[in-house]
């Protein structure tokens, strides 16, 4: 099957444009990354001709594969789950065949426990429990609930993602997949904005619909010198996580002047 890859590119970039999906300023990523463009996907998959189109076009990236299920992370990607499941649907060689569509979602899994007495000794003592106190590590991961694990046991599975920047929620996706016996066939995802792998996802496929060139700066990175915080571009907080990033400086600035003793 013949892809156009630069129409496709072209055709996302205005679909998404026309949507109002990518704006330029000074934003802060889920990952906490700091990034001069952003792509409020929401913006584009909340109009139904639009979502249908970009998973129309990923889903013919994935048409000769055989899909049985596509997964997305939740909440953001249940649209697409669901519009790639139509289309692959619709591309199935097998008469009668139903791709589905499912979804996986954020767990806190418990790493380790620590009861009072414990000092950590990598922190040189700066943090020890007191008697009746414990210490719980947690790590975000996602997982498949609600039958969906015993849906994609064995079967083949691509994960569809909107926008990837680090590219952490759709390789935890994938580890979801893998994790409850489904075959990762690849990674789909409208723009790849992070310069992300499909070794760094852990999938032997990615396609993506338009890559974006962007700065990806941590916050350090951000405070240097050509850095947008150093620059003293102003955080958008009506899209990504700029108010929580300012909030959390807000807080650090008043435990540094109550600890200075200043005002």
């Amino acid at each position: 099957m013949h892809i156009n890859y630069d129409e496709d590119a072209r055709s996302t970039g205005r679909l998404l444009d026309e949507s109002k999906a990518v704006m330029s300023g000074h934003f802060v990523g889920v990952s906490g990354k700091h990034l001069n463009t952003y792509v409020a996907k929401d913006r584009g998959t909340r109009l139904a001709t639009v979502a249908s189109e970009l998973c129309r076009m990923l889903a013919l990236r994935f048409a000769d594969e055989a899909i049985d299920a596509v997964v997305s992370p939740a909440v953001g990607g249940v649209a697409l789950s669901q519009w790639g499941g139509y289309h692959l649907t619709r591309l199935a060689r097998s008469a009668g065949k139903n791709v589905l569509s499912l979804y996986c979602e954020h767990e806190q899994q418990v790493v380790a426990t620590y009861g009072g007495d414990y000092v950590f000794p990598e922190l040189d003592g700066a943090v020890k429990l007191q008697p009746g106190e414990t210490l719980v590590v947690i790590k975000p991961s996602f997982v498949l609930k609600r039958g969906f694990a015993a849906d994609i046991s064995g079967r083949r599975v691509v994960v569809f993602e909107d926008v990837l920047t680090t590219g952490a929620s759709a390789a935890a996706s994938v580890s979801a997949v893998q994790a409850a016996g489904g075959i990762v066939v690849g990674v789909g995802v409208l723009v790849n904005g992070g310069s992300v792998t499909a070794d760094k996802l852990g999938a032997p496929r990615l396609e993506a619909l338009l890559t974006v060139d962007r700065k990806v700066l941590t916050e350090e990175e951000c405070a240097a010198k050509g850095g947008m915080c150093y620059d003293n571009i102003p955080v958008r907080t009506d899209f990504g996580h700029g108010a929580h990033f300012l909030a959390k400086q807000f807080t650090s600035l008043g435990r540094l002047r109550v600890e200075s003793g200043g005002q």
